[in-house]
């Protein structure tokens, strides 16, 4: 907005220098007056009267330099002196005729640019980033943002990190905070109940806004449905509803001193499974209690990327409209799950489940307390809550993870969780704002200091050229910025039409926690799951194809 603004610039001149301007001055001599006997030619100057403003009598002459003033108006009178002699007893005076500027005001209008209107407004901002590295990266984007955007206060909303009933209910009760931190499947269970505000359009208007600077997992923060493999992962797709934040990934993990005191061969890269478990069986150490690795099911980071290993990765078919049918891998897949059931019950290199508890300790996890020689799993992504626990008590370090057996490269699971915005914001206005705020906290200063802490994955891309992301401990940093950029990356949070992940879960792993402990066998644990697996889809496709639900 443009003000047209009248300004009466009351023009000082000379004032500003009116104590150095140089005034009338008399000399005259004192006492008696002489009568000459001859006539003595004397000057007598005449003085013309000129009108000036103000005029500062001094006792003596000199010139002072006045400032020079472009926006007035200046008239400058020179008086003029006309000489004639006579001959006459007078007193010596002298007169002299000074130069004065005569300042002549003047109205100037002048086109101000008016200041855009301010106001300061709030941002709820629900997490459960609370505590640990993840809660020190939260806090410190929080102080830097107000430092920034002192237009825009954010309002730190705590949530247990499950929350997918709170959203549920506070989706329908239409009491969302502006910004939220979710999963894919809470995002994809209301995107098409118009719950969340599509951010495409602001983002646009963003300087420096580039899509192909962040790791990109469809259909999470988006609504593109469509995650078949290979997917484009080089740039962010639209339509978009938040932006990438959490980054989850697996990978190992390994103790330097464990592998350098048993003589065993560390992890490189080219060493698949059977090779790392050769090198395990070395360190297996059973009158201290040192094993060489721990066997779960934790589908995502350790279970599938070995599964794929026997199966080039085939873990999903094509379903109808573009839906991805999710199931345990294909053909050989059960193999890799087969070698992880291995472990505890044939070649004695991992503890039970039962035995965890006691191998921990004081220090949260048998390979915090030294006792476990390789982690397999997300802990790559998490390494700011080991430091303190590991302190330097013995080195350790990122590996590159075991190709698969029949396959000539390394295989990845990993997922995000993004930060949506809610239609909220549009209710309370705050739009722009909020975007500003996620887009701030996806970009390359925050997700610098995610890199710090270490309680999540960054996923900035250029993150993985700063010093400070890949600087010890652990050794190895780099590995992890590897992983991400690996061609075999799969991404997690597929495209489940209709229900939570949390359901599949709930099918999947009291089976496969049945062949950890020894009831039933590798094989007929991934069948039955499968079956159990696929029957929910069904449900959901079902659902889905007679509108029941939009996902």
């Amino acid at each position: 907005m443009r003000r047209l603004i009248s300004r009466r610039h009351m023009l000082r001149g000379a004032a500003a220098g009116a104590t150095g301007l140089a005034g009338l001055a008399a000399l005259a001599a004192c006492g008696e007056t002489k009568v000459v006997t001859k006539e003595v030619p004397v000057k007598e100057t005449v003085i013309k009267e000129v009108p000036v403003e103000k005029i500062v009598r001094q006792t003596e002459i000199k010139e002072v330099p006045v400032e020079k003033i472009v926006t007035q108006q200046v008239e400058k009178i020179v008086t003029q002196t006309v000489e004639v002699q006579k001959v006459v007893e007078v007193e010596k005076v002298v007169k002299e005729t000074v130069e004065v500027e005569k300042v002549v005001t003047k109205e100037v209008q002048v086109m101000v640019e008016a200041p855009p209107e301010t106001r300061t407004v709030k941002i709820e901002h629900a997490t459960d980033h609370t505590s640990g590295p993840r809660g020190a990266a939260m806090s410190w984007a929080i102080e830097r943002f107000a430092v920034q955007r002192p237009d825009i206060k954010v309002k730190f909303i705590p949530q247990d990190h499950i929350y997918y009933e709170k959203i549920a209910i506070e989706a329908v009760a239409g009491t969302l905070s502006e910004t939220n931190l979710l999963n894919g499947v809470s995002f994809q269970q209301f995107v098409g109940a118009g719950i969340w505000l599509q951010i495409d359009d602001i983002l646009a208007k963003k300087d420096g806004y580039d899509p192909s600077n962040y790791w990109f997992q469809p259909d999470i923060y988006s609504d593109n449905r469509d995650q078949s493999y290979p997917y484009d992962a080089t740039r962010l797709q639209g339509p978009l509803y938040g932006m990438p934040y959490q980054g989850a990934l697996g990978g190992l993990m390994y103790n330097i001193n464990l592998f350098e005191g048993a003589g065993a061969t560390q992890p490189t890269e080219g060493m698949r499974y059977s090779d790392l478990l050769e090198e395990m069986k070395k360190i297996r150490d059973p009158e201290n209690d040192v094993w060489g690795i721990r066997a779960t099911r934790s589908e995502q980071f350790q279970v599938f990327p070995q599964m794929y290993g026997y199966n080039n990765g085939q873990a999903r078919v094509e379903g109808p409209n573009g839906h991805q049918i999710w199931g345990p891998p294909l053909d050989d897949g059960w193999r890799g799950w087969q070698d992880i059931v291995d472990y505890i019950h044939v070649e004695n290199v991992s503890y039970t489940p039962e035995e965890r508890s006691g191998l921990s300790g004081e220090f949260g996890s048998p390979f915090s307390a030294g006792k476990q020689a390789v982690e397999i799993g997300g802990s790559v992504y998490g390494t700011g809550g080991r430091i303190p626990t590991i302190r330097d008590r013995f080195q350790w370090s990122l590996g590159p993870m075991p190709w698969g057996e029949n396959t000539d490269h390394a295989n990845f699971e990993w997922n995000d969780q993004p930060h949506i915005v809610a239609g909220t914001a549009t209710v309370t206005g705050v739009e722009e704002q909020a975007v500003d705020w996620v887009y701030f906290l996806s970009g390359p200063e925050v997700q610098g200091r995610v890199s710090i802490d270490r309680g999540h994955l960054p996923t900035w891309k250029d993150v993985a050229n700063f010093p400070e992301a890949v600087a010890a401990p652990p050794e190895g940093m780099h590995h992890l910025y590897e992983y991400i950029a690996n061609p075999n990356l799969r991404a997690m949070q597929w495209y489940v039409p209709g229900g939570f992940y949390s359901e599949i879960r709930s099918l999947w792993r009291p089976v496969m926690d049945g062949a950890l402990v020894g009831e039933i066998s590798a094989q007929e644990s991934t069948d039955t799951a499968s079956e159990k697996v696929n029957n929910l889809l069904a449900k959901f496709q079902e659902q889905l194809n007679n509108g029941d639900v939009k996902r």
